[in-house]
């Protein structure tokens, strides 16, 4: 009767209160990840112009997902960082999409066990795809450099646009936020 009196009087928000959705939200509270953790979050909102919540919630799942497939968690920010700058609903013209850019339309049996490939979209699962599409791409180059390379589609060409070096610069100064340095001010 509630929901119906709200919609009688226009109320367009009451009537749509979904009590879950805070547990569908991409977030998490800075002061619940450790101390470089919490500085890499602070680092990357303020860089990117996102929020820290969030960002603190990508954070922590680069650490759980980089464990698990023994990669530098700061890699995978960091190709968070130079593919999508935290825009989880960004999209390349060659259709990579989400987070970590991953191309759907190859990778779509990844994606099954999330839903489909419209989980491209869910930061959590772009990421967790994402950081195995990585260490497939790094196993297949052999060394960390020459999987971004395959990552970035530049495997069989002669120079990838200085991807992998950005990449790495991107990591470079999120290691130094994680042991309390002041990252470079290198463009």
């Amino acid at each position: 009767r509630h929901e119906a009196r709200a919609e009688t009087s226009g109320d367009t928000l009451l009537a749509a209160v979904e009590p879950d959705a805070a547990q569908r939200v991409t977030a998490a509270d800075p002061r619940e990840l450790s101390k470089s953790q919490s500085a890499i979050a602070q680092f990357l909102s303020r860089r990117y112009k996102v929020a820290v919540e969030p960002v603190s919630r990508l954070v922590l799942e680069a650490w759980q997902a980089g464990e698990r497939a023994r990669i530098d968690p700061t890699l995978v920010l960091a190709v968070m960082a130079v593919e999508s700058s935290f825009n989880p609903f960004a999209q390349s013209p060659v259709g990579a999409q989400g987070l970590m850019q991953v191309m759907t339309r190859v990778h779509d049996e990844k994606y099954e066990a999330f839903g489909g490939q419209r989980a491209a979209f869910d930061p959590v699962t772009n990421l967790k795809v994402g950081v195995q599409v990585l260490k497939e791409c790094i196993q297949r180059g052999g060394s960390v450099t020459e999987g971004l390379r395959y990552y970035a589609g530049a495997a069989n060409l002669v120079d990838d646009g200085g991807y992998a070096a950005r990449v790495t610069f991107e990591q470079e100064q999120l290691k130094a936020v994680a042991a309390g340095r002041s990252p470079s001010n290198l463009p």
